[in-house]
């Protein structure tokens, strides 16, 4: 199965880039970091690198909401959806767009996203 995954914090004059990093690493600890000007971006073609965000979405019981996050963001074969930057700091999944800082945007590339969605975090009903 093709799979890619695209993480991108931008970096606000106010913040570290190296906190940024860590953000990211907490939630995709096995992504690539990419430092450009204004952005820190993470990616990778191995889709274990999801393992970790997996593990915090059942362990924090947000398995139902997460799942229809997903399916909301889903257009083709891209699935596109935001994570609290102080959050994903911190080890936690917060799927809020809201944040003085900005999100962090996470886009997954894959065949079937609506059946890839269900076999990542299937819902609890």
């Amino acid at each position: 199965m093709n799979f890619k995954i695209k993480v991108i914090g931008e970096v606000k004059s106010t913040e570290n880039p190296e906190k940024i990093k860590t953000s990211i690493l907490n939630i995709f600890p096995d992504v690539t970091l990419e430092e450009k000007e204004n952005e820190i971006i993470g990616y990778s073609e191995d889709q274990n690198v999801l393992s970790r965000f997996i593990e915090l979405v059942y362990s924090e019981a947000i398995r139902d909401s997460v799942n229809m996050i997903l399916k909301e963001g889903t257009k083709g074969t891209k699935i596109s959806f935001s994570l609290n930057k102080q959050a994903a700091f911190a080890g936690r999944v917060n799927m809020s767009k809201v944040s003085p800082l900005g999100p962090l945007k996470v886009k997954i590339y894959v065949e079937n996203p609506y059946e890839f969605i269900d076999k990542i975090v299937p819902k609890t009903f």
